[in-house]
């Protein structure tokens, strides 16, 4: 083990918690400068998901990438 980002399950714990702000925020930005209803983005650094797979699920077409094996086999396990 490398670093803390080998460590999905704990890092997700610990930064996903209180992240309704952040989330209405993105969303709200997202829908105001992008002229579609379902606006594309793309996520680098995209880790173990916690902000990608609620804007997928809030109807947001995602794409994203991330260099850490560890966080990428959680993210596609969420």
């Amino acid at each position: 083990m490398a670093n803390w980002y080998d460590l999905p399950t704990y890092y997700d714990i610990s930064f996903s918690h209180e992240m309704r702000d952040e989330l209405l925020f993105l969303k709200k930005i997202f829908r105001k400068y992008c002229p579609v209803s379902h606006p594309r983005l793309l996520e680098p650094a995209c880790g173990t998901g916690r902000l990608f797979l609620p804007l997928l699920k809030a109807g947001f077409e995602c794409t994203g990438f991330d260099q850490n094996d560890y966080a990428l086999q959680y993210l596609k396990k969420n």
